[in-house]
């Protein structure tokens, strides 16, 4: 009989376990240096900016055709924590890929802050994960870090009117497909709650950041569910915010904007025009602007600006964010009463 109930506790073990593999619907693989340096492309200036003997200087006054692209450098420890991760993604009817950093100091007893990382356009989820430093401050200052594919590297991250997907599912209650910006979308989405179900991520300290196309993304998720975010962190970004009526949605969230004023791809006054409708409305953000710096470079090999936008996300949780502070929260002093003679 204790042979029978032994056997039978094993064997509702191992059921448990295939439903739980079964119910897993990614996979995931250690990122190796072969496939990360792959990644770089051909280079066609140096780590630090300098000139590669015989290889012409890039032009950044040629927009895409002169981005400077570097060699990628040996992982460090933190890069080597990265995950290359695949699930399948139903919408689509495809499998999608997305990288993911879990920091060392993970506990699944406690909730971890999590930053979900837009890519911008043509560059892939570990391209993009791997801009200097993203992971070694992540790891320092305790962050997840998701990067999603967003359907493919040119479909944006939403609001875009586009033609249909005849390989994608219908849209519910439609027989019209989903758009490659719907299915971007829908991929950022389905993929923070799949993290989210899957780990103990700290619902305040939920952040947006995104590059280029992926500060797009950042303007339009971060307005769009402006309920998820601690805070955001728009760099380069394209589209900017339109007006003051749009920046309404952004009253509540702290905001990191970030540009380089040489920027070819995505001119600066994108950020300023930001600016001015935040200004506008009262909403709280910081901006930064660089000198000299061009579309891309200053952040994907510059751990030191990378850095603001982790130690901005450090300052912030819901829990300490009170929100858009109105005439009522801060009623003006009572007078004083005078001395009695």
């Amino acid at each position: 009989m204790q042979r029978l109930r032994t056997i039978s506790v094993i064997f509702a073990g191992l059921l448990t376990a295939v439903a739980a593999l079964a119910q897993a619907p990614e996979t995931c693989t250690p990122l190796m240096q072969d496939h990360a340096s792959a990644s770089a492309g051909t280079p066609n200036i140096n780590h630090d900016g300098t000139p590669i003997p015989g290889t012409p200087a890039p032009d950044i006054s040629k927009g895409f055709g002169g981005i400077p692209r570097s060699a990628q450098p040996t992982l460090t420890a933190s890069q080597r924590r990265i995950r290359e991760c695949t699930y399948h993604f139903a919408e689509a009817n495809a499998d999608m890929p997305y990288t993911l950093f879990i920091p060392s100091t993970y506990d699944p007893a406690k909730p971890t802050p999590l930053v979900v990382d837009l890519h911008g356009l043509n560059i892939t989820p570990l391209q993009q994960i791997l801009f200097d430093g993203t992971t070694d401050f992540a790891e320092r200052l305790g962050f997840m870090v998701l990067s999603p594919m967003g359907f493919n590297v040119s479909a944006g991250w939403g609001g875009r009117v586009g033609a249909p997907i005849p390989t994608a599912q219908a849209k519910p209650g439609s027989d019209v497909h989903y758009s490659a910006s719907e299915l971007a979308e829908l991929d950022a989405v389905t993929l923070l709650k799949m993290v989210r179900g899957q780990y103990n991520v700290d619902s305040d300290r939920i952040f947006l950041m995104g590059h280029s196309l992926g500060g797009a993304g950042t303007y339009y998720l971060g307005s769009k569910y402006n309920d998820i975010w601690a805070g955001l962190a728009p760099i380069s970004g394209a589209t900017g915010i339109p007006d003051a009526a749009a920046a309404e949605r952004y009253k509540g969230i702290p905001m990191l904007i970030m540009h380089g004023n040489k920027d070819s791809i995505v001119p600066v006054v994108t950020s300023r025009r930001a600016v001015l409708a935040l200004q506008a409305v009262g909403a709280p953000h910081v901006y930064l602007e660089f000198p000299d710096m061009d579309h891309e470079f200053w952040i994907r090999r510059g751990a030191d600006h990378m850095e603001n936008v982790f130690r901005f996300f450090s300052m912030l949780s819901k829990k300490t964010n009170v929100g858009f502070i109105t005439p009522d929260m801060a009623p003006a002093p009572a007078p004083r009463q005078a001395a009695p003679r």
